[in-house]
């Protein structure tokens, strides 16, 4: 039966015997560790901890010879220097004395479990880092209704987690988006199906800005709902800004020629570095949304927009009032 515990369930078992400082180990601690038999163990600690957990666990031999139970969980580095995750637990013996005697443990393998919680950790961090990328703010809500904002939240309206609390995030709303984005809500909460509304949020700066909420519920297996799961995000306020998007290198090129204008009277007009001009001409950058806004009121202060002409195209319109006769309007 100890055989088939140990084989099977990853674990080995050992003693220490305080007062000799020997220490015995089963088939199962010396298959586990990778140790010959014969191997003199009370060197043990010091020739397996790996050396990036040696400090952390500078003082185990001590406390095991001092009598003391311990529940710890470290890598090793085997003879063949493979690396393994264990865990050793221990429970202290006490003598005729009542002085603690001997001390009885177990090491188990714990590899495959701490390389499974690495694996989550990794895809909880990945997916942390898209929600960063393209949502101002995310939020849960429990099955109930209350939703509670998350990350990002604060940063984006200046509220205080106290104030975002309960309903109180629908005062970071425009007084005229609430009750449309309350009932929004109310209806996706009663069929249960995906929520979506768009509101203008106050930001931390006063200013109103347009958004888009978008939320699914996180259901069991039996279909009712655990939890609700969304995000926050940032909608263009100005059509032409997302035309602009797309008016990077060839149109702006195009736009200074039909004005005569050189890359530094660009710069100089919108308040844009010229080497930032030059790499949206050259390289296809694209800008920042201030960059972005501010070439677009040079060109426009000029006389040139960019405007949609179908799907995934853009053109340049001309003001022929700003222009000597002989431009064409396309």
């Amino acid at each position: 039966m100890l055989k088939l515990v140990e084989e099977r369930g990853g674990i080995g078992f050992w003693s220490l015997t305080i007062a000799t400082c020997g220490l015995w180990g089963s088939p199962g601690f010396y298959r586990m560790t990778g140790l010959p038999s014969s191997a003199d163990l009370r060197g043990l600690f010091h020739r397996l901890i790996h050396p990036d957990d040696e400090d952390a666990q500078s003082d185990l031999w001590d406390l095991l010879r001092s009598g003391y139970a311990v529940d710890r969980e470290f890598r090793i580095i085997r003879p063949d220097q493979t690396v393994r995750w264990v865990a050793l637990k221990t429970e202290v013996v006490l003598g005729p004395d009542a002085r603690p005697a001997r001390v009885d443990g177990i090491v188990l393998d714990t590899t495959a479990a701490h390389e499974a919680r690495q694996i989550v950790e990794w895809m909880q961090g990945r997916q942390a880092g898209v929600l960063r990328a393209i949502a101002a703010a995310t939020w849960s809500a429990h099955p109930a209704g209350e939703i509670e904002m998350a990350a990002g939240w604060g940063h984006l309206t200046g509220q205080s987690a106290a104030e975002m609390a309960g309903a109180g995030w629908l005062d970071a709303l425009h007084p005229d988006d609430r009750q449309a984005a309350t009932a929004a809500w109310q209806a996706a909460r009663t069929t249960g199906a995906p929520y979506r509304a768009e509101y203008r949020i106050r930001g931390a700066d006063g200013q109103y800005r347009r958004f888009s909420g978008r939320g699914a519920p996180q259901a069991d297996p039996d279909g009712a709902v655990r939890e609700w799961f969304g995000l926050v995000l940032a909608m263009v306020d100005d059509p032409r800004d997302a035309v602009t998007d797309a008016a990077i290198g060839p149109l702006i090129r195009g736009a200074r020629a039909v004005i005569g204008w050189s890359i530094q009277d660009l710069a100089a007009a919108s308040g844009v570095s010229g080497s930032s001009v030059r790499r949206m001409e050259e390289f296809g950058e694209s800008p920042r949304p201030r960059i972005r806004q501010a070439v677009r009121q040079a060109f426009e202060g000029a006389g040139i927009r960019f405007v949609a002409a179908g799907a995934d195209q853009v053109a340049i319109e001309i003001d022929l009032g700003r222009f000597p006769r002989g431009y064409n309007n396309r």
